[in-house]
């Protein structure tokens, strides 16, 4: 069995979120790189890639509780009606873009709609589910020390 731990990886992947959602992926194309230490990856991951030998592929399950930031209501906005545009075509469900005052804008799914104020969710569509990915081992090498 191989053991990884502390050397430079590559990888290629697809990451899928519990509810089939794939959020991510690095192809062949594009693998990524990096230390098989803790920090680096979740802890579910560095575990599946530090035994893996170079052509294997497997499954790595990350929990929910390890996956992403917890879901917060600081993360749920409260919008006048009368700051949308009249014409607005957002249904419940939908994805948007908000723009802060200082111009940063943030992904926003708008959960309720009414004659009063529009209800967004800013919590990512990753909090609270767990990811499975699919690893491709592609290299393995010392990192210069």
């Amino acid at each position: 069995m191989a053991d990884n731990t502390g050397k430079m990886v590559t990888i290629t992947y697809k990451g899928l979120l519990d509810s089939g959602w794939q959020f991510i992926s690095a192809p062949e194309d594009h693998p990524i790189s990096f230390p098989c230490e803790p920090g680096w990856m979740p802890p579910a991951f560095i575990d599946t890639v530090r035994t893996m030998e170079i052509g294997e592929t497997r499954m790595a399950h990350v929990g929910s509780d390890e996956a992403y930031e917890e879901r917060t209501d600081e993360r749920i906005l409260k919008v006048p009606r009368s700051n949308l545009a009249k014409d607005t075509s957002l249904r419940p469900g939908d994805v948007t873009t908000l723009t802060s005052p200082d111009g940063r804008e943030f992904p926003a799914r708008l959960v309720s709609l009414d004659e009063q104020e529009a209800v967004f969710d800013m919590n990512h569509d990753a909090v609270g589910q767990g990811m499975h990915f699919e690893i491709t081992l592609l290299a393995v090498r010392d990192i210069a020390r």
